[in-house]
């Protein structure tokens, strides 16, 4: 701002009898100059999604886009009607090592086993720092639960358990109790002697930069013969330089690459940095089967799968896959997909259907909440917390409900 000011002295002589009159005039002149305005806008990358389920299962990026859209409705009903146009979930009986996530600055490489089960995964890439974590199943590991080993930068790490490990700044490792899998392996055997109702079920629950959460859920013997395989779920945000892989593309292309994605010698993390962890033996990739491990048509698994999946509402999506996984890998693969389909209602689904059915009076301060069909037929911490719905719990926070995990976190 800029200000002029002008003075102007006009003086008048007269005779001595008359007074002298001086006048004084002052006129001020201001400018104003306005600064230009700046605005800055932050675009927020979106947050995909992937899962790899049994032979395996794939729910692509885009897949669980749609999943997650389909979770927030109000119009359950809808959950079973609208699948045929939500596309089916790829599947793959092939043996080997695939690109499940190809990025720039993320790689996730996985190992197929016999009939496609997945028992090798791999997280590497820039925006590890050049670093790699590793989980795998081998025989040449152990049996059981000593047949899983986990790695960071080829050293084994979490040899016992629970346990956790840690880099600041690059990774956190959690191995512990898979609270899905031990509920439905409780409730499913309650009744009868089956080493699932006597079994401490694992999960491996990976934070990592940029947000990248993922998800491994280890099984093991299943049925009367021994197997390992994994469930992963990935959450990380949209890469603009592009991403494929098994996941997809999170482009609106729901097909799946599965001989495009199959990992070059010299791209490998697999081959190099963990040979001993992830070694693959004689017998150990097969050719694709279709044949039911024990003797059973496929179809009669399909009123099995039903009757495990309803309760989870959402896992009736899933039919199909659960009815060709218990040919592949056996009846103990039944709680294996009741315990899965509450954990994708709890990912994909729990946190909106919580808005939509939860009846508080006021909204909760503090905590957070969502619908748990769990609560249904078990008492546990935080349901029935809005008075009216035994599936309303409440999660989170610093205080009673903290040890009580929100859907999308990988802290209770």
């Amino acid at each position: 701002t800029t200000t002029t000011t002008t003075t102007t002295t006009t003086t008048t002589t007269t005779p001595t009898t008359t007074p002298t009159t001086t006048t004084t005039s002052t006129t001020t002149t201001t400018s104003t100059t306005t600064a230009p305005t700046t605005t800055t806008t932050t675009t927020t990358a979106e947050v995909i999604s992937c899962m790899l389920y049994g032979d395996p299962h794939v729910a692509s990026f885009d897949n669980s886009r749609r999943l997650r859209e389909l979770g927030a409705t109000e119009h359950t009903e809808l959950w079973t009607e609208i699948l045929p146009t939500y596309g089916g979930w790829s599947t793959f009986l092939g043996s080997g090592d695939y690109w499940i996530v190809r990025s720039e600055a993320i790689s996730i490489q996985g190992r197929y086993g016999w009939r496609g089960w997945i028992n090798g995964v791999v997280v590497g890439g820039s925006f590890l720092q050049g670093h790699t974590f590793a989980v795998g199943s081998s025989d040449d590991s152990g049996s059981g639960w000593y047949g899983f080993a986990m790695t960071w930068d080829g050293s084994k790490i979490l040899e016992s358990f629970p346990s956790e490990f840690s880099v600041d700044g690059l990774i956190r490792v959690r191995y512990m109790e898979d609270n899905f899998y031990q509920d439905s392996a409780d409730e499913f055997h309650q009744q009868r002697n089956n080493w699932r109702s006597r079994t401490t079920l694992r999960l491996l629950e990976l934070s990592l930069p940029q947000g990248v959460r993922i998800t491994v859920a280890l099984g093991t013997n299943v049925g009367s013969w021994i197997m390992r395989f994994m469930d992963v779920f990935i959450t990380m945000p949209f890469q603009s330089s592009g991403q494929d892989g098994h996941c997809g593309s999170a482009t609106g292309d729901f097909n799946v690459d599965w001989e495009g994605s199959a990992v070059a010698a010299r791209e490998s993390l697999l081959s190099g940095t963990v040979p001993a962890l992830l070694s693959t033996k004689t017998g150990l990739v097969s050719a694709p089967s279709t044949e039911c491990i024990e003797g059973e048509e496929p179809e009669d698994n399909r009123v099995p799968c039903e009757s495990v999946l309803a309760p989870s509402e959402f896992g009736m999506l899933f039919v199909n896959a659960c009815v060709q996984d218990v040919c592949s890998g056996g009846q103990g693969i039944l709680e294996h997909y009741e315990a899965f389909a509450l954990r994708v209602f709890h990912e994909y689904a729990a946190e909106a259907q919580g808005k939509h059915r939860c009846a508080f009076p006021a909204e909760p301060h503090g905590v957070g909440y969502f619908w748990d069909p769990r609560c249904h037929t078990t008492v546990s911490l935080g349901c029935g917390a809005d008075g009216v719905h035994d599936e309303c719990r409440l999660c989170g926070g610093s205080g009673t409900y903290a040890a009580v995990q929100c859907p999308g976190t990988t802290d209770p």
